[in-house]
C-alpha cells in the first residue's frame, strides 16, 4: 500500500507497536489481510488489487476545501502523487530507452558514478570501477554498495546501517542535478535519440515523448520542444566541438553530431519532466 500510495495504512510502519500510529483505515486492513490468507499469500493478486481499485484509480486534482482538510491524503479522497523513488527514476530511464537489461540473479554490478567518488572517502584504497556491457544496465537493484558510502544516484535511500522501511522523501536542488548530469541519464537520452534521430524533427520529437511518458505532445508542448531543439541546434553548429563532447557519453556511441547533441538535450528536458518522475 505504502508503494502505491506513497504512505501506508499504517503511517508508522517501522512501528507496529504501541508507539506507532493506529491504522486509518483498520476494517480495510484487516480485509486485505484475509485476501491475502485466503488467496494462498499471492502478493500479485494483492498488488493487482489495489491498483484496478478505484480509490487507486482517483485523478490526484484536489480541492482547497479537500487540501485543507486533509493534506496527506489519509482519508483517500485523491489518487495519490508523489515523486518516485531514485532507484525507479534509474531504472524507468533506462527502460524507456531500451537498455534495461531484465536479467535475474547474479553478482552485483557497478553502475556509473564519478570519478573519484571511493577514492576521496576510502584516502585511495579502493578504486570504483563501472562495470561494461550489459551488466551496465541491470536493475538498481543489482547496484554494489558499501556500507559507509551509497551510489551518488540514489538520493533519498536507506542508510544501510539499520533496516529502513520508510524512506524519507526531499526535493533539492541536487536531485535535479543527478536528473540532468549522471552519466546514465544522458547515455538514456543519447540513445533515445539515436533511435529517432532518421524521422522528421516534429516526428521525432513525438516519438520520445510518446516512449517517456506515453501520450503524444499536444500543439504547445510540441512548440516547446521544437523551440528547444532548434535553440541548442544552433549552438551546437557553431560548436562541433561541444556537440562531440557532449554526445560521447556511455556506451557505444556512433555519432556525435550537433543533431544528436540537440535531440539529447530535448530528451534530457523530457525524462526530467514532473510528469516523467512523479507517480500521479
Amino acid at each position: 500500500w505504502q508503494m502505491c500510495f506513497g504512505i501506508g495504512l499504517v503511517k508508522t510502519v517501522e512501528d507496529f507497536g504501541l508507539q506507532g500510529e493506529r491504522p486509518i483505515h483498520p476494517d480495510l486492513l484487516d480485509w486485505l489481510a484475509v485476501e491475502l490468507m485466503e488467496s494462498g499469500w499471492d502478493l500479485k493478486h494483492i498488488l493487482r488489487l489495489i491498483v484496478t481499485s478505484d480509490t487507486y484509480c482517483q485523478t490526484s486534482n484536489v480541492s482547497k476545501e479537500l487540501w485543507q482538510r486533509d493534506p496527506e491524503n489519509r482519508l483517500l479522497g485523491r489518487g495519490a502523487r508523489f515523486r518516485l523513488p531514485s532507484w525507479m527514476l534509474r531504472d524507468a530511464a533506462l527502460a524507456h530507452a531500451g537498455l534495461l537489461n531484465p536479467a535475474l540473479g547474479g553478482p552485483p554490478v557497478r553502475p556509473y558514478q564519478p570519478e573519484g567518488v571511493w577514492e576521496e572517502l576510502f584516502m585511495g584504497r579502493y578504486t570504483y570501477v563501472p562495470s561494461e556491457g550489459a551488466a551496465q544496465y541491470r536493475r538498481t537493484l543489482y547496484a554494489f554498495w558499501r556500507r559507509s558510502i551509497t551510489p551518488t544516484f540514489l538520493f533519498d535511500s536507506a542508510q544501510r546501517r539499520s533496516c529502513e522501511v520508510r524512506n524519507a522523501r526531499t526535493n533539492t536542488p541536487l536531485q535535479a542535478l543527478t536528473l540532468l548530469n549522471d552519466k546514465t541519464y544522458l547515455e538514456a537520452s543519447r540513445v533515445l535519440s539515436e533511435r529517432s534521430l532518421n524521422l522528421p524533427v516534429n516526428r521525432r520529437l513525438q516519438t520520445i515523448h510518446q516512449r517517456v511518458l506515453a501520450r503524444q505532445p499536444d500543439a504547445r508542448e510540441l512548440g516547446i520542444l521544437v523551440r528547444e531543439y532548434e535553440r541548442a541546434l544552433a549552438y551546437y553548429q557553431q560548436s562541433p566541438a561541444a556537440a562531440s563532447e557532449f554526445a560521447q557519453v556511455g556506451q557505444s556511441v556512433k555519432n556525435t553530431s550537433p543533431e544528436l547533441a540537440a535531440t539529447m538535450i530535448v530528451a534530457s528536458m523530457i525524462l526530467n519532466l514532473d510528469e516523467a518522475i512523479t507517480h500521479e
